[in-house]
């Protein structure tokens, strides 16, 4: 692999003039792009998900076919001559690369829209299409004909990615050594032109070898957040204990010696009660209540109360009909909106302001929605998907059906029909999941869709959870998961 070559940022410039929002909004942090973990997860999008953000973007690459030297990880393995030159369309090459390299297909795509603005362009030059990463091209306009191609260009600057973070002590930019980006020497002592930058992790020193510019990497870093991509937190990254409090959000409590039949949801920093078993049992599993201390739940002020069943249909004074999806209400916009929904007008029951109030208001139900989640498996792929309100997300590994939902069932789907839905984010473990990896003793619970760690025993004990509720997982779904805060009592 080539040991390192600067970036043209002519190109850096246009985009920031395109937009500027984006290059000059987010605060950054030039020590750290993004993290090692996002960088390396390359099974955050399968290639029908890489497909469908392309079209979302109306990008010129959701069409696009290159017929090339473009192989698949599988021909990678079984011809080591490596003359492949078959037509493949852009997710299938950006997929395939991603594979190939380990490397996280979005961190590819924000690469393909910095370098060249192929994402959002719905009409880029040819130049631009053939030098799409900006791979093998230099300050000075200069690029090298050799590397010409889209697959070319974007399998060479997947492995070349690749290859930094396996050897990045070998270069300049290296984790936690200061170098000079924006000047012609990254050693030290910078020019009157160039800027200290120490970089936290091996991501972003082999970002600034690709990229030795301070725009250029906060023009990438910009795009990575337009986009919600990421969240992911390396491991040896410094986490706050306990700010999050000793009872976790999403938590199902009751006092062990307090009123029967009383359960608490803990959301926000308050303790909201359910009125009544059915109003708790169609949202949550009541096997999942646990029993604390009394004086820990009088650490939580009282929040609204839960007094209707989820999916309930509730009418206001002014005859405005809403249903009750999860603590939501969603409006319905009109009787014919409820009538082609499938509603019984038998099942409205009265609420007053008091009442509604109770629930934040969520997204309107028109006569197209379709609020009932379902999960659906494409009949080729086997890919797994959340659908609901005709948006679709993707459930990366079994054991999140099995926890999340037990008694669903699962209806196959052609890709067509998944393809007209759009795409949300992949679906997380539910809140109150205790798991831990194999031969690793540490026990974590997911709040708020984060994994906080129940640092020993006493406090598992003490939080009341059933050591057989714990689930073994994977990296993958571990990894799936922000670390958020260590979970520590607060006496």
């Amino acid at each position: 692999m080539p040991s390192f070559y600067r970036k043209k940022i002519a190109i850096f410039t246009l985009l920031a003039i395109l937009i500027p929002n984006l290059a000059f909004g987010a605060e950054v942090n030039y020590d750290k792009i993004i993290s090692d973990s996002d960088a390396e997860n390359y099974q955050s999008m399968t290639m029908p998900e890489i497909r469908d953000f392309l079209r979302s973007q109306n990008s010129y690459l959701k069409d696009f076919k290159y017929s090339g030297n473009n192989p698949s990880p599988s021909q990678i393995k079984s011809d080591p001559e490596k003359k492949y030159v078959q037509t493949r369309s852009a997710s299938e090459i950006i997929y395939n690369a991603a594979q190939e390299a380990k490397i996280n297909p979005q961190f590819l795509l924000v690469l393909l829209q910095k370098e060249q603005g192929l994402i959002e362009y719905s009409n880029p030059s040819e130049r631009g299409v053939n030098f799409a990463m900006g791979y093998y091209c230099y300050d000075g306009n200069y690029c090298n004909v050799k590397y010409k191609g889209f697959g070319k260009q974007v399998r060479g600057a997947a492995l070349q990615f690749r290859w930094y973070l396996d050897n990045i002590y070998s270069y300049n930019w290296q984790p936690n050594k200061p170098a000079c980006a924006d000047d012609p020497n990254t050693l030290l002592p910078c020019t009157s032109r160039g800027t200290v930058v120490t970089p936290a992790n091996k991501i972003t020193a082999a970002m600034y070898i690709y990229t030795p510019h301070l725009h250029g990497n906060k023009l990438f870093f910009s795009l990575w957040n337009k986009y919600g991509f990421g969240g992911l937190i390396d491991e040896g990254d410094d986490i706050p204990i306990g700010s999050l409090g000793f009872l976790p959000d999403g938590a199902l409590v009751k006092a062990k010696d307090g009123e029967e039949g009383t359960i608490y949801l803990i959301a926000n920093g308050q303790k909201r009660a359910f009125s009544n078993m059915t109003s708790l049992i169609s949202r949550f599993d009541p096997d999942k209540v646990l029993s604390v201390d009394q004086d820990e739940l009088d650490k939580y002020d009282d929040g609204s109360l839960i007094a209707h069943a989820n999916y309930s249909l509730l009418e206001d004074s002014k005859s405005n009909k809403y249903l009750i999806d999860g603590l939501n209400k969603r409006l319905i916009v009109s009787d014919e909106a409820f009538r082609q929904l499938g509603f019984n007008p038998m099942e409205i029951e009265g609420a007053n302001s008091s009442d509604l109030a109770a629930y934040a208001n969520g997204d309107d139900l028109t006569e197209s929605s379709t609020p009932f989640a379902e999960l659906w498996q494409d009949m080729d792929t086997e890919t797994v998907y959340l659908v609901k309100d005709a948006k679709k997300r993707r459930i990366i590994d079994q054991l999140i059906i099995d926890a999340n939902f037990p008694d669903m069932k699962i209806k196959e789907v052609t890709a067509k029909t998944l393809s007209d839905l759009e795409t949300g984010a992949p679906v997380k473990l539910a809140d109150g999941t205790l798991f831990k990896k194999a031969l690793d003793p540490r026990v974590y619970v997911i709040s708020n869709g984060e994994r906080r760690l129940i640092p020993d025993g006493t406090t598992f004990d003490k939080l009341g959870y059933d050591w057989t509720q714990i689930y073994t997982i994977s990296n993958k779904i571990l990894n799936f998961h922000k670390l958020g805060s260590t979970i520590v009592s607060q006496e």
